[in-house]
């Protein structure tokens, strides 16, 4: 109660004097006892001021022990100092978060819980700010009995009345640990460690600056692992994810110390190194290669190979920025791809030239039907335990009048940019089947297999399929398509077309599987009659353990999946036995018969047998 003292006191007082007065009357019998009247007063106020101060004394009392109380209770470190620094005052937070007993800490200043370096600042920068402002709050590192330093948020401030300071200690070590956490996060890849996108732009910037600053050189390798996707499809992410992660190993241990290498995404990793020369990035780029040719124990102690493909650019020859080096090491990548993959290539500047050339190629597209200029090639398609010619497949050769004969790999990425891919693949589609039925007049009954662009494929294709067939007049069944695995990008949509092309009878066939979207088990979804096992895969069946049994594999779920499974690249007689004795039926490649033109490639079919 706030006025309980002072009701008190002049309760006690009132009777008292009541008392003396009513014994007054009674038995003195005297006059009106003014004076005492007037003493009565008196002690009455004076038992109000009396009364007041006892009530301060108890708010005030009350007022220390809730504070005291929140002192204790606070899972902050609490303590007052006097000015010289020692503790006046200490809670048991406090105690705790330096590793002491209050009664020790008694005895210490607060430079004892801080290394000289850290106290010397703060008397320096804080002490200052301190006594200009009355307050101060910062974060610094503390010192705890045991050794061990600490990150702390500290928090001062000046009581000017008591002469003394009041300092709060938080520990913020888990909040540090949990930024730290977050920020690595946030710059490196979740799943090797590596440093990520945003720290590899960091990096290059520094890293550029460096360069140019003391007139040195810069490499960016850009590196992306030869048939990553298909190990990821056929053994399973699991599988994939543990092979990226020794990958990224090999990685490390194959550059300098100060070299930085960063994933991408995917199977594609970037390598920046700072102060070489073109030689010694040279010698670091065999050095990968040479770490790939051991095997990868992946699931079940088995062992599996791969390789990278190694592009390589250089500051400041091959650019001045971090977008045009990288991007010209991705471009030099994909030059040693083209190249046998299991390589690097430095940037060739062939930049004028290349776009010259692209130029006549993109003005020769437009000209080549009209200009004669496309020819078809057959190459015959063999059942392999009889060597009996069961088809052929049509391949596109163009014969420019200037550059002479262009790979097909150049030019169809060109044709499908620039629109020209339709037109194009209606000429071939038309031709084979106008060329087979010329054989069929001849008494030569065999299929012939046309390639379907992913472009070609989505744009109204049964429609013109069925046009051909009707102006050829072939039936569909002497028909088949051969699409590759980017049309797989859209399974939905691709396996409605896929079941509207075999309804009117054509046969269709997955080609170069293992290098694109496509895996068995999204095969499955789709009503395709063959699968065709890239050249890649066949080249080291007999050579490479791990490509044997993949290839092994693949045939197997083909069977299990009904699909007949067409081997391409056939090139010995080994390579064609290794495939008959492992249960693969069909095939085409050197072995038997290059790709011949249709005068030629007759002559074998009327002998039905290579």
């Amino acid at each position: 109660m706030k006025y309980r003292g002072r009701i008190f006191t002049i309760f006690i007082i009132i009777i008292l004097c009541s008392l003396f007065l009513i014994h007054h009357y009674l038995y003195m019998n005297d006059h009106f006892p003014y004076f005492e009247t007037v003493m009565t007063i008196t002690l009455i106020i004076i038992a109000w001021w009396m009364g007041t101060q006892y009530d301060k004394v108890q708010f005030q009392q009350k007022e220390l022990n809730k504070f005291a109380l929140a002192m204790e209770s606070s899972m902050d470190g609490m303590a007052i100092l006097n000015v010289e620094g020692e503790f006046e005052y200490i809670n048991n937070a406090h105690a705790n978060i330096y590793g002491y007993t209050r009664r020790e800490l008694f005895h210490k200043t607060w430079r004892d819980l801080y290394d000289p370096k850290t106290s010397d600042w703060i008397n320096e920068n804080v002490i200052p700010l301190l006594i200009t402002n009355g307050a101060w709050t910062g974060e610094i590192i503390g010192v705890r009995k045991n050794g061990e330093h600490f990150p702390q948020q500290l928090s001062l401030s000046i009581i000017s009345k008591a002469n003394g300071i009041v300092c709060v200690v938080r520990d913020i070590t888990s909040r540090k640990e949990a930024e730290e956490k977050i920020h690595h996060m946030a710059y490196h890849d979740m799943l090797t460690g590596l440093p990520n996108r945003y720290t590899y732009n960091d990096h290059m910037e520094k890293a550029l600056a460096r360069a140019k600053r003391n007139n040195q050189q810069l490499a960016v390798m850009f590196i992306d692992l030869d048939r990553f996707k298909f190990i990821n499809d056929t053994l399973g992410h699991k599988a994939g994810d543990d092979l990226l992660i020794q990958v990224s190993k090999r990685l490390v241990n194959s550059v300098r110390e100060a070299d930085i290498v960063v994933r991408l995404g995917g199977d594609e990793f970037i390598i920046l190194l700072e102060n070489i020369t073109a030689s010694q990035s040279k010698e670091i780029a065999e050095r990968i290669i040479q770490a790939f040719t051991a095997s990868f124990i992946l699931q079940e102690n088995e062992e599996f190979f791969t390789s990278p493909s190694i592009g390589i650019s250089i500051y400041p020859y091959d650019g001045q920025d971090a977008e045009t080096l990288t991007k010209h090491a991705d471009q030099a990548m994909y030059l040693a791809k083209k190249r046998g993959k299991n390589n690097y290539q430095f940037y060739i500047h062939e930049k004028e030239s290349i776009v010259d050339r692209k130029i006549k190629l993109e003005r020769g597209l437009k000209k080549a039907i009209d200009n004669d200029e496309f020819k078809l090639y057959y190459q015959p398609k063999i059942e392999l335990s009889t060597r009996k010619i069961y088809g052929v497949e049509a391949l596109l050769r163009w014969e420019h009048p200037e550059l002479g004969f262009v790979p097909p790999y150049e030019f169809i990425p060109i044709a499908e940019e620039i629109g020209m891919i339709i037109p194009i693949g209606t000429w071939v589609l038309q031709k084979a089947c106008t060329q087979n039925k010329k054989w069929q007049s001849k008494g030569i009954k065999v299929k012939i297999n046309v390639n379907v662009s992913a472009v070609q494929f989505e744009d109204s294709f049964l429609d013109q399929v069925k046009e051909t067939l009707h102006k050829t007049h072939l039936k569909p069944e002497f028909l088949g398509l051969e699409i590759t695995e980017s049309v797989m990008q859209n399974i939905a949509e691709s396996s409605v077309i896929i079941q509207e092309i075999k309804s009117i009878g054509v046969k269709i066939s997955i080609d170069d599987f293992g290098t694109g979207y496509s895996s068995l088990s999204v095969l499955n979804k789709l009503p395709i009659d063959y699968v065709k096992i890239d050249q890649s895969f066949i080249n080291e069946i007999l050579t490479n353990v791990n490509t044997a049994l993949l290839v092994k594999t693949i045939i197997e779920m083909g069977k299990n999946l009904n699909f007949a499974l067409i081997a391409e690249g056939i090139e010995t007689e080994q390579q064609a036995e290794f495939l008959i004795q492992n249960g693969c039926h069909y095939g085409q490649g050197f072995f038997y018969s290059s790709p011949l033109p249709a005068d030629e490639v007759e002559k074998l079919l009327m002998k039905k047998q290579v």
